[in-house]
């Protein structure tokens, strides 16, 4: 059976998740067949800086635990050089791992 993707632009509760859940068991489907794809949200500071990338990220242990494996992180929303974006993916990916040790 092919794989579902489901992506939020707004944080699931954990009553989302069940409400979910509730409604696929009847079905036969199960979350975990499931990919979810979390993200991170972009707040800024005023309307000429970049989004604080720390803060942004605080959310991934938490939507781990919900059962999201692939994440979304738009590096346009943190940094404003295109030719920074290999030390932003490096960076996130360190930082991520760090939060997830």
């Amino acid at each position: 059976m092919p794989k579902v993707t489901w992506s939020l632009s707004v944080r699931a509760t954990p009553q989302d998740m069940q409400l979910l859940k509730d409604a696929m068991s009847p079905a036969g489907r199960d979350v975990a067949e499931m990919e979810m794809i979390g993200g991170t949200q972009a707040v800024f500071p005023d309307d000429h800086s970049t989004a604080d990338l720390g803060a942004a990220l605080a959310s991934i242990p938490e939507q781990l635990e919900q059962g999201f494996t692939t994440f979304c992180v738009k590096p346009n929303q943190f940094i404003d050089d295109p030719d920074a974006v290999g030390a932003f993916c490096r960076d996130v990916m360190r930082r991520v791992n760090a939060l997830t040790a």
